[in-house]
């Protein structure tokens, strides 16, 4: 049996090592997350679904899919699942990072420019740069449909809260 090492001479972690560790640490996070959702955030009065719910939702979820990761990790890895886990295609680390990145950019978008145009520059970048999508027709029928879609489903229909914008102000 042979040691992987790596180009300075390390051992290869195992990816059970390592789903354990990344589950270990989600389910970490997501314990704080429950915790300081109680702590910092007032049940609602009268409602069923107040100001905590959607956060401790996804602090449950998060801890619910960490447990998964750390379920998992306990099963026999096979030698083709072990080489396919580190393995990502030459694309994909690029989109991985352009989606974090977008992401930060689209929450900085959201107050200056409000929901409606950030959302709608949010899809353009997604489809032109991570998926590399180049109709032009789909790519505006996209940023439209779906900027104008969860306005009148969030903001109109189920009356969520959407930022206006300081520069910007588009509501109708």
């Amino acid at each position: 049996m042979s040691i992987d090492t790596n180009e300075h001479g390390w051992r290869a972690m195992p990816a059970s090592l390592r789903d354990r560790i990344a589950g270990s640490v989600l389910l970490a996070i997501a314990l704080v997350w429950i915790v300081l959702v109680y702590q910092t955030i007032e049940p609602s009065e009268g409602t069923e679904a107040g100001p905590r719910a959607f956060p401790l939702f996804f602090g449950i979820v998060l801890a619910g899919l960490s447990l998964v990761i750390l379920a998992q990790s306990f099963r026999q890895y096979t030698p083709d699942r072990e080489e396919s886990l580190g393995s990502m295609l030459p694309g994909e680390f690029g989109a991985v990072v352009f989606t974090i990145g977008g992401l930060v950019i689209y929450g900085m978008l959201l107050e200056p420019f409000g929901f409606i145009p950030s959302t709608a520059v949010g899809v353009v970048m997604t489809m032109v740069f991570a998926l590399r999508i180049r109709s032009p027709a789909l790519i505006a029928g996209m940023a439209v449909g779906l900027s104008l879609g969860c306005y009148l489903v969030f903001g109109k229909l189920l009356g969520t809260y959407l930022p206006p914008g300081t520069i910007i102000t588009i509501y109708f």
